[in-house]
């Protein structure tokens, strides 16, 4: 009897969580204020948060054969590879806006060093409003240098936005017709002036909202339509630069976010990336909405970004004041509380398939958006627990480095997080530097030559045996010999 409860239960276990999680998914409509309902996302966060490391070692992590040769292309045996990852395929980011206070060569250095440290991308500002503030007047030599501080370290670059509602500049035209010509012109001329510079962007930045602003962008985006309008401008920044990588950008990440990205496909727009903001000033987002975000966009089968994290390390805002009032300090309770988020908001994406790129806002609180205590280092650039969390997870936890050796056959065999990788091949005294890229769905094939040495040939078998059976026969010869004399003393 107690069998047959114990089956009943684990049956309606398991009916629950094959049927509430496409509800909480798909229509987003359970009642979270219902004390079942909140058990229930708790156990899912639980399950979700168990499987992480798993889903990490599926989808981040890849295998490579390196094949050591020698100057004659005889495969080298027992060659030691020590390998060292350089850079992550995935984007960990920030945005970059602090260089552009008072320009590359005079950056903060603990802000610089900091960013460096932990982050392989960078967002650089294209908004309207400070970008051309005069007509024919850009920022472009300012965003040039900037972007060549990040290429030289190796951080891959993002500009944004092309297009907001919000970004209107003074000098812009009131008529729909010479809006869309000045918005045609500023993203082709943009895109091409940054073309190799720039490898993302923002191209269209919360269309979902952009026909609401009571300004001429606005009147522009609702005359024409915001999937019109994010059509149109993909086509303009792919003519410029065809090489860059096109993001949809908004904080919504609801039907109406879906239903806009659904209209530009049928309107033969092609996004590369779908961006999803996700500034938490009214407080953290629970895991599982997290996850059930990034499940609601997968279908489109284009990587997602989450483009602008912020999670506080003070109390949440409170009221519908787009800034906040007074001073917003962020406290050690905070910062705790920040670092223990964290980590488990970037574990869970950085599990998931569909997310490339994660962007962390406001990398300080020095000039953070809203005055908020936003950043991974406080206002004098000392580091809070949630960067020293975040970086012993992308530069330790889910760094690859080591010793591999080869085999018999010359190969040896890396298994590692996707990325760039340098090696180092060596084997009696001679030595000899290479580069892999470790990257998914490739081969991930490698030849090294190991300049200077000779592999030699295989000892015969005779040769290597030899030793041994000699031995043994001595021994038997001895023993032989041992027991003749003992046989010779019995006698005597």
């Amino acid at each position: 009897m107690k069998n047959k409860y114990l089956n009943i239960i684990v049956l309606a276990m398991l009916a629950v969580v094959l049927v509430l999680p496409s509800a909480a998914c798909v229509s987003g409509s359970l009642d979270t204020s219902n004390p079942l309902v909140q058990v229930y996302n708790a156990a899912r966060e639980w399950f979700i948060m168990q499987g992480a490391n798993d889903r990490i070692e599926k989808v981040r992590r890849g295998d490579a054969s390196i094949l050591v040769l020698d100057d004659n292309n005889v495969p080298v045996r027992g060659a030691r590879i020590y390998h060292e990852q350089q850079k992550h395929d995935f984007l960990f980011g920030s945005n970059m806006a602090l260089l552009a206070k008072n320009g590359p060569n005079a950056v903060n250095q603990q802000w610089a060093d900091a960013y460096v440290a932990l982050f392989n991308y960078g967002t650089l500002p294209f908004y309207w409003d400070t970008y051309e503030v005069k007509q024919g007047q850009t920022s472009e030599t300012m965003l040039l240098m900037m972007a060549d501080w990040a290429k030289k370290r190796g951080i891959t670059t993002k500009g944004a936005p092309l297009i907001w509602a919000n970004s209107l500049t003074a000098w812009a035209p009131a008529a729909v017709d010479d809006m869309q010509k000045a918005q045609a012109g500023r993203v082709r001329d943009t895109v091409s002036a940054f073309c190799g510079k720039i490898d993302y962007w923002d191209v269209v930045n919360e269309p979902t909202m952009g026909a609401r602003a009571n300004n001429s962008l606005g009147n522009w985006m609702n005359a024409r339509t915001p999937s019109t309008v994010c059509t149109d401008a993909l086509g303009w920044a792919r003519s410029a630069c065809p090489a860059d990588t096109l993001i949809i950008n908004d904080f919504r990440t609801d039907q109406d976010f879906r239903e806009l990205l659904q209209n530009v496909v049928r309107q033969k727009g092609k996004f590369d990336a779908i961006g999803i903001q996700s500034l938490m000033h009214r407080g953290n987002w629970p895991l599982y909405q997290v996850w059930d975000t990034c499940e609601r966009f997968k279908d489109f089968e284009v990587p997602l970004h989450f483009s602008e994290v912020t999670v506080l390390s003070g109390n949440p805002k409170v009221g519908i004041a787009s800034e906040q009032q007074g001073e917003w300090p962020s406290t050690p309770a905070g910062e705790a509380a920040q670092a223990e988020y964290v980590e488990k908001f970037y574990t869970m994406l950085f599990s998931h398939p569909s997310v490339q790129a994660i962007t962390w806002w406001d990398l300080s609180d020095y000039g953070a958006s809203q005055g908020a205590p936003a950043g991974l280092l406080r206002n004098d650039m000392t580091k809070k627990p949630a960067y020293n969390k975040l970086l012993a997870l992308v530069r330790d936890n889910w760094w690859t480095r080591g010793n591999v050796y080869t085999g018999d056959d010359g190969t040896a065999r890396l298994r590692g997080f996707y990325g760039t990788y340098k090696l180092t091949v060596e084997k009696e005294g001679k030595r000899v530097e290479a580069e892999l890229h470790l990257a998914r769905g490739l081969d991930n094939r490698l030849k090294v030559k190991l300049t200077g040495y000779r592999q030699l040939p295989p000892t015969p078998l005779y040769l290597l045996i030899w030793p041994y059976v000699a031995a043994a026969v001595a021994l038997t010869i001895i023993i032989l010999i041992w027991r003749a004399i003992a046989k010779i003393r019995r006698r005597i």
